[in-house]
């Protein structure tokens, strides 16, 4: 039976690049949508879950190219009613679904694809490249019923002005307590979860990121400090940096303050962040993509109670200095260290109210549920057109 004869809305939730437990997509999208009809999460990576909303898939395929034709496959036989494309590609995939099945599309324009693409290449092709991409994605959210954006930056960028009215900002801030948990220590992590750190850094281990001055950072810590624990989370994307940072690790005599860990469970990053103090978020400022978006993680960060060093920027320092959470530096590794001692040697109590404020910001305003009505209501009106 249809929606308009009383039964619940269908969903799909179409990605071909994120995993099927994404905290984004299934632990807040996916769920909240639940709330009003059958979900499903169709990914080409992850574990597969049949018997609870929501629900999710997983195609089997060799790349995120040949997943296309089985997402598509996989929606027309669930035949939903709404239909969230994940990436530009899955984007093409929903409009032919939409002709198909006459379902609502909705792009999620989640980052700055275009800037990101571009760093690919040096100027001016990066700047030609960038220009080539924005001209697709916008022809592409021009062709939706809706765009959601994490940011109203990312949605200026990515969506024609004659479209704007039909596109949300949907932020991506953390789910209200959402370390307030007991899980089981998994056996790999069951050393980890047994030691207490000084910093925490968790996020992509790229250059522009500044992991090799984290580094060079830490050795100089280790003069005040020293017995100093870093535990760095995360993944490289270029085998040189891995082999700078494990070379660099090695020069500066820190095998036995680094801890690395490449992934863990996302339900599991609270065993971690409860175990630090100080939450670290460094990045170029040359890149505009980096310094324009709020990052999840310093909002994770803020949600355990961490305080947090970054480096400085418009938006960190409404983050970070207004709501006196923590310290901002500029790019290199002799400010992180001042910047992360400071922090480290506050008497107890003062460290006890910066973490209080780190929580109570995030309780207050940048949490998931004071932005999920943005998304339900949207979803409730497409359906009833």
């Amino acid at each position: 039976m249809s929606k308009d004869e009383g039964k619940a809305m269908k969903i799909c939730i179409v990605t071909n690049s994120h995993h099927s437990t994404d905290v984004r997509l299934y632990y807040k999208i996916a769920l909240s949508l639940a709330k009003l009809g059958q979900v499903y999460l169709l990914c080409a990576s992850g574990v597969r879950q049949h018997s609870v909303n929501p629900y999710q898939i997983v195609v089997d395929s060799d790349s995120p190219w040949a997943a296309l034709r089985q997402l598509y496959n996989q929606v027309c036989h669930l035949r939903p009613d709404l239909v969230i494309c994940v990436e530009p590609l899955t984007m093409l995939v929903g409009m032919r679904i939409r002709r198909h099945l006459g379902c609502k599309v909705i792009f999620d324009i989640h980052e700055f694809f275009a800037d990101a693409f571009a760093e690919r290449f040096s100027p001016p092709f990066s700047w030609l490249m960038k220009l080539v991409y924005l001209m697709g994605e916008r022809w592409l959210s021009s062709r939706a019923d809706a765009c959601i954006g994490v940011s109203d930056k990312i949605l200026d960028q990515a969506v024609p002005k004659s479209k704007r009215k039909l596109a949300i900002a949907i932020p991506n801030y953390p789910v209200k307590h959402v370390w307030d948990y007991n899980c089981e220590t998994p056996l790999e992590l069951s050393l980890l979860c047994e030691t207490d750190f000084d910093l925490i850094y968790i996020g992509g281990l790229t250059r522009d990121r500044g992991i090799l001055r984290i580094l060079q950072a830490v050795s100089l810590l280790r003069k005040d400090i020293p017995r100093l624990n870093v535990l760095i989370l995360g993944k490289f994307h270029d085998p040189g940096v891995e082999k700078e940072f494990n070379d660099t690790v090695n020069d500066l005599n820190l095998t036995g303050v680094i801890y690395y860990q490449s992934w863990i469970p996302a339900e599991k990053i609270g065993l971690l962040l409860k175990r630090s103090r100080v939450g670290l978020w460094t990045f170029n400022p040359a890149s505009r993509r980096m310094k324009r978006a709020v990052p999840l993680k310093v909002l994770e960060y803020f949600a355990a109670g961490l305080p947090v060093v970054s480096t400085k920027s418009p938006l960190m320092r409404d983050l970070v200095e207004t709501n006196r959470i923590g310290e901002l530096c500029e790019y290199n590794s002799q400010a992180i260290a001042a910047a992360a001692l400071k922090i480290l040697k506050l008497p107890h109590d003062e460290y006890e109210k910066m973490q209080a404020r780190a929580i109570d910001l995030i309780e207050s305003r940048f949490n998931w549920e004071a932005v999920e009505p943005r998304l339900l209501d949207l979803a409730s009106r497409l359906a009833k057109r």
